[in-house]
């Protein structure tokens, strides 16, 4: 399968970092862009597509993604993905005098959004060649055995 990422697609489409977005059009901006992206994206076949964690905030981006494919969320506690990201400078929602508690917050409001998912995989404490193992089950299987 090929691999895609909407914010790689924002980027491109924009000419322009997220962080700049952020920073000159503000995050409703950036999340429209977005929302284009997952339009254009989710018509794709045999494709791995790559959100950022606030896609799901908005109801059509999840019914997209859907339309044409199984949805995943990756899920990690507050602390695994501080320590996996914490230290980047281009997360324009992490910069914040307590960028943990900042993360804590996102995760705690978007909880309901994430757990329209299709499957739901923790992956703090597991490998990357675990959680790849465990999606290709799950895709094959629902392959084999769609709904």
């Amino acid at each position: 399968m090929r691999y895609v990422d909407t914010d790689d697609i924002v980027e491109r489409d924009s000419g322009r970092h997220i962080s700049d977005i952020f920073a000159e059009d503000g995050e409703p901006a950036f999340r429209e862009l977005e929302s284009e992206a997952v339009c254009k994206v989710s018509k794709l076949h045999n494709h791995v597509i790559a959100t950022g964690g606030g896609v799901v905030l908005k109801e059509s981006n999840m019914t997209e993604l859907k339309r044409n494919g199984i949805v995943f969320c990756l899920t990690a506690t507050a602390e695994e993905i501080y320590r996996r990201v914490g230290h980047q400078t281009h997360r324009p929602l992490l910069q914040d005098p307590d960028p943990l508690a900042k993360i804590q917050s996102m995760l705690a409001e978007r909880q309901p959004y994430y757990a329209d998912a299709d499957h739901m995989i923790r992956t703090t404490g597991r490998s990357f060649g675990e959680i790849i193992t465990h999606i290709k089950r799950v895709f094959t299987k629902r392959i084999r055995n769609p709904k």
